[in-house]
């Protein structure tokens, strides 16, 4: 549903439906009114700092153990 884009569909439908009990029955939201959440827009395993360096942003690669690997693998 992600890849297809579908998700904002049934996020809609089930952010209507939500708002409607809540219209409905406010009392049962001890928490007040509840919102569907959204997938990120983006997911990193490795993702590189805002305040990297040019070198780590060029590279488009945040491994910081990178070069001891390479020392040790040698």
């Amino acid at each position: 549903q992600v890849f297809s884009g579908e998700y904002l569909e049934i996020a809609h439908l089930r952010q209507a439906a939500l708002d409607e009990m809540y219209a409905q029955h406010p009392e049962r939201f001890s928490k007040g009114r509840s919102s569907v959440p959204l997938p990120p827009a983006e997911v990193c395993i490795n993702p590189v700092p805002e305040d990297a360096d040019q070198a780590t942003i060029e590279k488009g690669v945040n491994f910081p153990t990178l070069p001891r690997a390479i020392t040790k693998a040698m």
